[in-house]
C-alpha cells in the first residue's frame, strides 16, 4: 500500500511539473509573441523658460516658467506583415487626449499602395519635423507648426515607391480626407461637427538617402486651412473673449464658432544633410484671405469674426522657415554629442494666429547627457510688425520678445 501510495505520489509530481513548465513555456510563448509584436516608446519633457516682452509704449513684462511639457506614450502593434496598429496617448501642459490613433494596412514588398484610418497628423508640410530645436507649445518656435497643423478623424492613402535604376531614390504620394470639427471650444460634447468628410489634401516628395548625404523635396495643399490647430485656438481665443462681453455674461448666452466656407492653402520645403551638417526650409500659405470664420449666440450676437491685417481687411498668411545646424563633438574633442543649431522665420499677415512674429531669430544647443536623455539650450529674438497696435492695441501691440528656454527630454 505504501508502494502505492509512493507511486501515485510520484506521478503526481511528474504531472505538476510538466503542467507548470508548460505554462511556463506558454507563458513565455506569449511575451515573446507580444515583444515581437508590440513596440512602446515613450518621452517625457520638462523645460524652464524665461519670457521678456516688449510693447510699443515702452512697457514691458518678465515672466519665468517651469512646467512638465509632454508626456507620451505611443503603443504600436504589427498585427501581421501588413496591418499596424498605433494608439499614442498624450499629456501635453495641463491636457491629457489621444494624440494618435490609427490602423494603417500596407505597404507590402510587393504592394507599394497603403492606407491609414483614425485620427491623424496629416501630411501638410513638414512643420516639427523640420526644426531640431525644442517644438513644443511651450515655446512656439516652429511657426510653420501652429498655422499648417491638422488633426482630425480621417484617411490617408498612400504610395511609395523606389526609383528603378537609382538606389536610394524614392517617390511618395500621399493624399487624404477628413471631417474636421466646425469649432474647437468649450466641452468636449458641446464640439459641433460639420455634416461631411469634405476636407481633403494631398502631399508629394521625392527622397535621396545615400551613404554621403540625404535629400528631400516636396509641396503639399489643402482645401481647408481653417481647420488646423492655430485657427482653432484663434478662435477658442475669440470664444472666451465674446463671452466675456457685458451683455452675453449678463444673459449667461454661450457662444458657437464656426466656418461657414473653407480656404486652401500651399507648403513647399525641402532639406538635406551631409556627413555632420543639415538643413532645412519650409514656406506655407493661404491661397485666399482667412474669411469665413463666424461667432453667433442666438439672436443677441452674429458677426464675422475673422483675422483682420493691418490695413483693415482679412489676414492673408504667408511664412517662411529655414535651418541649420552641425554635431560639432568631433571638431571640439567633446566626450558627448552636442548640436548646434541656428534659425531664422518670418511672417506676413500672420500674427493673429499664436502671435506669430515677423522675424525670429533663434540659436541652440542640443547635449546628449545619456543614451536615452537629451538637455536643450535655446534663446529666440522676434520682433512684430508695428502696424498691428491699430488693430489690436497697445496690450497686444508687441514690440519685440526675447525668449530663453533649457529643456530635459527623455526618450525610450
Amino acid at each position: 500500500m505504501k508502494r502505492n501510495w509512493l507511486i501515485f505520489f510520484a506521478l503526481f509530481i511528474v504531472c505538476l511539473s510538466w503542467n507548470l513548465s508548460y505554462a511556463q513555456e506558454r507563458e513565455k510563448g506569449i511575451l515573446d509573441a507580444i515583444s515581437e509584436r508590440i513596440e512602446f516608446q515613450g518621452e517625457l519633457e520638462a523645460g524652464f523658460k524665461v519670457d521678456s516682452i516688449g510693447y510699443r509704449g515702452a512697457s514691458r513684462t518678465d515672466s519665468s516658467e517651469f512646467d512638465l511639457i509632454t508626456a507620451a506614450l505611443a503603443i504600436e502593434a504589427q498585427v501581421t506583415d501588413w496591418i499596424n496598429v498605433t494608439v499614442v496617448p498624450l499629456f501635453e501642459i495641463e491636457d491629457f487626449f489621444i494624440d494618435e490613433a490609427h490602423v494603417t494596412i500596407g505597404p507590402t514588398d510587393r504592394i507599394p499602395f497603403y492606407i491609414s484610418g483614425g485620427i491623424h497628423y496629416y501630411p501638410f508640410g513638414r512643420r516639427e519635423a523640420y526644426t531640431h530645436f525644442p517644438d513644443d507649445p511651450f515655446v512656439n518656435l516652429p511657426i510653420t507648426l501652429y498655422f499648417g497643423e491638422l488633426q482630425d478623424p480621417g484617411l490617408i492613402l498612400g504610395f511609395t515607391h523606389d526609383i528603378p535604376g537609382m538606389t536610394g531614390h524614392s517617390f511618395t504620394v500621399e493624399g487624404y480626407v477628413y471631417k474636421p470639427w466646425m469649432y474647437a471650444c468649450g466641452p468636449y460634447e458641446d464640439i459641433k461637427r460639420t455634416s461631411h468628410a469634405d476636407s481633403f489634401g494631398f502631399d508629394v516628395h521625392y527622397n535621396v538617402e545615400t551613404d554621403d548625404y540625404t535629400f528631400e523635396i516636396g509641396g503639399s495643399w489643402t482645401s481647408n486651412i481653417l481647420a488646423s490647430s492655430g485657427i482653432k485656438d484663434y478662435a477658442s481665443g475669440l470664444k472666451e473673449g465674446i463671452e466675456g462681453e457685458p451683455l452675453l455674461a449678463l444673459v449667461n448666452l454661450p457662444v458657437e464658432i464656426y466656418m461657414d466656407s473653407k480656404v486652401d492653402a500651399i507648403a513647399a520645403y525641402m532639406s538635406g544633410t551631409y556627413k555632420n551638417f543639415y538643413f532645412t526650409a519650409e514656406y506655407m500659405q493661404s491661397l485666399e484671405p482667412l474669411r469665413h470664420i463666424y461667432g453667433q449666440a442666438e439672436d443677441v450676437y452674429s458677426e464675422e469674426i475673422s483675422p483682420p491685417d493691418v490695413d483693415g481687411h482679412y489676414a492673408h498668411p504667408h511664412l517662411w522657415t529655414f535651418e541649420i545646424g552641425a554635431n560639432i563633438e568631433e571638431y571640439l574633442a567633446l566626450p558627448t554629442p552636442v548640436e548646434l543649431m541656428f534659425r531664422y522665420a518670418g511672417s506676413l499677415e500672420a500674427q493673429p494666429i499664436y502671435d506669430i512674429p515677423r522675424n525670429r531669430w533663434a540659436v541652440g544647443l542640443n547635449i546628449g547627457i545619456h543614451d536615452y536623455a537629451t538637455w536643450s539650450l535655446a534663446y529666440a529674438y522676434n520682433d512684430y510688425d508695428p502696424d498691428w497696435d491699430e488693430v489690436y492695441g497697445e496690450e497686444s501691440g508687441r514690440s519685440n520678445r526675447h525668449l530663453f528656454f533649457t529643456q530635459i527630454a527623455i526618450e525610450f
